[in-house]
């Protein structure tokens, strides 16, 4: 009984592998790069099995022969690349072929290979610039990508989604809120990092952060997006094709900022709309209203644990580990 995950030395895949190791599970990362030397020294501190396995999700043949290998029975697909516009100009085709061609591979190999369960991690940027007298989002508000990222991964899902329909696989897409937590870090093909990480370098360095209003804050700890795809991983018959991986909840930017403050002391932070002055979150996209939850939470029995004051603690201890280490 072994797990592969597809992208999964990023950081999202990195808090799900070590979920999933801590309950003693083998898990193999596929991708083209192997966890870094951190986060790689705490999974080799868990009770599970882990395997990590160098390919290129675009090819079939190579991700079909360790799935057959491993002996793999279930899959979680994360590989992509969250693409900015700057990487859109350069290099659009492969931002395609990645994340539109590479799901197609993924859920091609699953059924060749007979995996008994694919959890395919979508994103919220699927929905693009949402009108400002929406309160809430729940999963059947239509989607209406802008990026390129959100394009191509409304794409994926729907081939997704097209395949459970049509050939029987037993696929589930789970849609992202905004992840921040352990283990994030510049993979290469992740364009923009979380805000709260570019907080805590800044305040690590007592600096000052300069941010916008209107950031995005439907952020979710990413031990609960981990907790949340074991869930969805493990539920006998998901009902529902698509499912919202968050808090259902905003969080308050300026209530971080005063944590930091506390914790770190010689940080401060601003807030304006000069746009030249900006250090933190300039290539963010406005924010969107919340997730809703209740399907998650009513269909799986899963609702996240973290609100920002055990997420901030456990952040922060993260932090002050890895930076000891280093």
């Amino acid at each position: 009984m072994t797990v592969m995950i597809t992208g999964g030395s990023g950081f999202v895949g990195l808090n799900i592998t070590s979920a999933l190791l801590a309950r003693g599970e083998s898990v193999v990362l596929f991708g083209p790069a192997a966890p870094p030397p951190a986060a790689a020294a705490h999974l080799a501190g868990l009770p599970g099995r882990l395997t990590v396995v160098p390919g290129d999700v675009c090819e079939r043949a190579a991700l079909m022969d360790a799935l057959k290998a491993h002996a793999v029975d279930r899959l979680i697909h994360g590989a992509a690349i969250t693409a900015g516009i700057d990487r859109e100009a350069r290099a659009a085709r492969t931002i395609a072929e990645v994340n539109l061609g590479g799901t197609i591979d993924v859920l091609e190999a699953a059924i060749a290979c007979g995996i008994r369960r694919v959890v395919q991690l979508g994103t919220g940027s699927v929905y693009g610039p949402v009108p400002a007298d929406v309160e809430a989002l729940d999963e059947s508000f239509p989607p209406v990508p802008e990026s390129l990222y959100g394009i191509t991964k409304y794409a994926a899902e729907r081939v997704a989604v097209r395949y459970r329909r049509t050939r029987g696989l037993e696929v589930v897409v789970g849609r992202l809120g905004v992840v921040f937590g352990r283990w994030e870090y510049d993979t290469g093909v992740r364009d923009t990092l979380s805000v709260p990480l570019q907080l805590l370098h800044r305040a690590a360095a007592g600096e000052t952060a300069v941010f916008r209003p209107g950031l995005p804050d439907d952020w979710v700890y990413a031990a609960d997006i981990a907790g949340a795809v074991s869930a969805l991983l493990d539920a006998p018959a998901p009902r529902h094709e698509v499912y919202h991986l968050a808090t259902g909840r905003r969080w308050s930017l300026r209530d971080w900022c005063d944590r930091l403050t506390a914790a770190l002391p010689g940080f401060t932070y601003e807030m304006t709309d000069d746009a030249a002055r900006l250090n933190v979150g300039t290539a963010a996209p406005l924010a969107r209203p919340p997730f809703r939850v209740d399907r998650l939470a009513d269909d799986i029995g899963f609702r996240a644990r973290f609100g920002a004051a055990e997420a901030f603690e456990d952040y922060l201890a993260w932090f002050r580990e890895t930076s000891a280490a280093a």
